[in-house]
This record gives structure tokens, C-alpha cells and sequence, in this order.
């Protein structure tokens, strides 16, 4: 079953110089579900696996990513919210991907990066 967002229109809350993003899913995360996200979200592209930092985190049990950066104003939100949104179902599609390998009964170790 593919991970995917509720909408795509985050909750935002803006203090100061940092800004809070929260997008909703369509289910809660469980293990696989997450393992799969953990290992995509921090690729650096398809072919290159080597772990990069990534500002999205999200917990076991939770129906949500969440993502805290520094903006520079309020004029940049929109902008941002589109960036980050963008780079989120990318990860999502590719945690799908590698998800259903995992469900589908393959070795994660050997599942081929999305």
C-alpha cells in the first residue's frame, strides 16, 4: 500500500526566523512503513545511497511528517511550503516503492533504490 498524504497543504507556524511544517498521511507509520521512509529520506539521489541530513522526521504510531527549517520572512513561506512539499512526495514515492518490496517479501538489504 502506497504511503501517501492526506493533502497536500501543510500546517505552518512560523516563529521568528524558523518555521514549522506538518503534513498529515493517509495511515499512522508502522515499522516497515517507516523503516522504508528512514532509508529514502536520506539518499542523496537514485543512484547514490550515501546518507545525507534530511529536515523531515516522523514517529512510530503517528499519522504525520513533520519539518522545521530557518526562513527568512514571512514572504518565503509559500515558496518554501512548495519546495518542501515537492521534495516530500518524492521520498514518499520512493519509501512506497521500497516498502512494498519489504511487504512483498524480498530482503530489504537487497531492495533496489528507487
Amino acid at each position: 500500500m502506497a504511503i501517501n498524504l492526506e493533502g497536500e497543504k501543510p500546517e505552518i507556524q512560523q516563529k521568528g526566523t524558523r518555521a514549522n511544517f506538518r503534513w498529515t498521511l493517509q495511515e499512522p507509520w508502522d515499522e516497515r512503513r517507516l523503516a522504508a521512509f528512514l532509508m529514502t529520506k536520506h539518499r542523496r539521489n537514485d543512484t547514490d545511497w550515501t546518507r545525507r541530513t534530511s529536515p523531515f522526521y516522523a514517529s512510530l504510531g503517528n499519522a504525520t511528517v513533520e519539518c522545521s527549517v530557518p526562513v527568512a520572512g514571512p514572504d518565503s513561506l509559500h515558496e518554501l511550503e512548495t519546495a518542501l512539499t515537492f521534495e516530500l512526495k518524492g521520498i514518499l514515492a520512493g519509501a512506497s516503492r521500497i516498502h512494498e518490496e519489504m511487504v512483498g517479501g524480498k530482503d530489504w538489504r537487497r531492495v533496489t533504490p528507487p
